[in-house]
């Protein structure tokens, strides 16, 4: 297979690739270290991602998730919570 034919295929299916290398590399980590030491990896990366949004200011994490998860957020006066 020539560069530009594996291009074109990994652009096609970036996320299904990415999927399953992401699925790959939990299974390993699930199967040497176990359950709940990957799932403390797991929560400390998700600090550390929210960490450094906040130290960046570049844009606030409520709108990141508005913007990958698009439809969740309601704007009812009735919510607890308001950002």
């Amino acid at each position: 297979m020539k560069k530009p034919e594996l291009l074109s295929l990994l652009r096609r299916y970036f996320f299904a690739i990415l999927g399953g290398v992401l699925g790959l590399i939990f299974a390993v980590l699930f199967l040497t270290i176990g359950f709940w030491r990957t799932l403390l990896i797991l929560v400390l990366m998700g600090g550390g991602v929210f960490g450094g949004f906040i130290l960046d200011r570049k844009e606030s994490f409520v709108n990141f998730l508005d913007r990958i998860l698009p439809g969740t957020r309601q704007d009812d006066d009735d919510t607890i919570f308001k950002f």
